[in-house]
């Protein structure tokens, strides 16, 4: 069944239903002016609404069916009039015409108006004495162009109707498939992120979740839906809590890293974050917790930690020999003096006791450094820090002529932390500020007052400098200014630094330096 068609059989049965009570008013009305008639024309509506029941419940007769409303309303009030004259106003006979626009068609239109003109024609000068008796004959004129005016505005109107209707069911119709393939594509896109998605309300209760949230954390569906999300326990859960609260308060809640649990019970490390939902009016109706899965990540940067730790320690195990090698020298020389003298010098003993330690302090910092350590956060002395990697750093200094200074705007200041990484921070930048300066200069490590809660180190050089284009791609992995480097240093000491909440700025000039500004949270005792 095409659409057109189904719109006339609905419109069918309409008309019908309103013709049947107007058939039952008229029977109510008739029942007090002339009960004689009830008789005769209730088995006669009786049978044509019925034929008309008939005929709209069959869809094979739907046009058939369309006409023979018309047909059937004028030959009732033909039969009334014919009955009784004085029974029917002459503004009946325009019923069916009116009736007829409900389809927005042409045809019945035109032939309801060819009726309307013929029974007007007919009943104005068969009855005039009697329903026209104040009417010349002339006037009948003004009828019969007003009924083709009210025909012709009918076709045009509805024309115009159907037109439009047509239209908006195109556009209904092109809006339908936008919103389908809306949907589809939103829900192919749901279903088909990596990041694991569960949505619930503001209380936690699952309302749905993604392919990869079931896949990741090992739950059937059936098993979460309209319960509490179980990825969370003890502090995490609090964590999740607080945020959920601040996202409904409209807070803008920043990703977290956090650790879930799967339903065996293992661990993931996952970065977490909220959205809010919202209803038209604006309210937080629920809420999209999501996750993303970082343990491969996490050990991922953890083995290139250590891999740059483990260049850094190549790098620097020249310069440490070096170091070594000048207290040797000199241990050596008073020995063999003493041999060759074949007695004690007090004064030499102290020498080279002096020089043991010496080599005793060099090879402490350096196996510090190269021993992989487990990350324990602790209260950090930064000055300490930073007199112990200058100490460790000034021999590979001295042989490029290359002067490393400390100024203190404030004295041991602490910072919670891992102390080994920290301290692989500054090597790398030092280290870099060295190699920018291949004819020799200064390096000097600002402990700056803190600003804003953090304390800042700044780290300033007058080497090459680094061209404004570059300054933005410093920390991405393998970007490098140097000619045999792997950028793996600036992106471990990025890593770290994010790690204890603070941040990592670079600002320089071709041919003027670098200043490199380190800001960690401080601690306030």
């Amino acid at each position: 069944m095409d659409k057109q068609t189904a719109i006339i059989h609905s419109r069918n049965k309409l008309m019908i239903k309103l013709l049947f009570v107007c058939f039952l008013i008229s029977l109510i009305i008739n029942a007090f002016i002339d009960p004689i008639i009830i008789p005769i024309i209730g088995p006669i509506g009786i049978v044509l609404f019925g034929v008309l029941f008939y005929l709209s419940s069959s869809m094979n007769y739907v046009k058939q069916t369309m006409y023979s409303v018309i047909v059937v309303i004028y030959g009732y009030f033909i039969f009334l009039i014919l009955y009784e004259p004085l029974l029917i106003n002459f503004i009946f006979l325009w019923f069916a015409l009116i009736s007829s626009s409900i389809y927005h068609k042409a045809g019945p239109i035109i032939v309801a108006g060819v009726l309307t003109l013929g029974s007007i024609s007919f009943f104005f000068f068969q009855y005039k004495s009697v329903m026209f008796p104040n009417l010349n004959k002339e006037d009948v004129v003004y009828f019969l162009l007003f009924t083709v005016l009210v025909m012709l505005f009918f076709i045009v109107s509805s024309r115009n109707t159907e037109k439009l209707r047509i239209q908006a069911e195109q556009q209904e119709e092109q809006v339908t498939n936008m919103l389908w393939q809306t949907k589809e594509y939103l829900e192919s896109l749901f279903d088909h992120m990596t990041d694991c998605v569960v949505i619930h309300d503001v209380s936690g209760q699952v309302i749905m979740v993604n392919h990869s949230f079931l896949e990741l954390y090992g739950w059937k569906e059936e098993e979460i839906i309209h319960k509490q999300i179980p990825i969370v326990t003890g502090e995490n859960q609090k964590t999740l809590y607080k945020m959920w609260e601040n996202v409904r308060a409209g807070v803008e809640e920043k990703e977290v890293e956090i650790v879930c649990i799967c339903k065996d019970g293992s661990n993931v490390d996952v970065v977490l974050s909220v959205t809010p939902i919202r209803d038209k009016t604006g309210n937080v109706v629920a809420l999209a917790t999501l996750t993303r899965d970082i343990t491969v990540k996490n050990k991922t940067d953890e083995l290139i930690r250590r891999s740059d730790k483990l260049s850094v320690v190549s790098q620097l195990a020249a310069g440490v020999a070096h170091e070594i090698r000048n207290p040797l020298t000199v241990i050596s020389g008073f020995l063999q003096v003493m041999k060759k003298q074949k007695r004690e010098d007090t004064s030499h003993i102290e020498i080279m006791l002096s020089e043991i330690e010496r080599i005793n302090v060099i090879i402490s910092e350096f196996l510090l450094l190269a021993k992989p350590q487990a990350e324990k956060m602790e209260l950090v002395n930064l000055q300490t820090v930073i007199e112990e990697v200058i100490t460790l750093l000034n021999t590979s200094a001295i042989i490029k002529n290359v002067l490393i200074t400390s100024n203190y705007e404030l004295h041991a200041p602490l910072i919670k932390g891992e102390k080994n990484q920290i301290k692989q921070v500054l090597i790398n930048l030092l280290k870099n500020a060295m190699e920018a300066m291949e004819s020799g200069g200064r390096v000097q490590v600002i402990l700056k007052q803190p600003t804003n809660g953090q304390v800042s180190i700044r780290v300033v050089d007058n080497g090459i400098g680094i061209d404004e284009s570059k300054l933005k791609k410093l920390g991405e992995p393998f970007f490098t200014t140097k000619e045999q480097g792997t950028g793996l240093g600036l992106m471990i000491s990025h890593k770290i630094i994010e790690f204890h909440k603070g941040s990592i700025t670079f600002d320089s000039k071709v041919g003027k330096g670098t200043t490199v500004d380190v800001r960690l949270p401080l601690v306030v005792e």
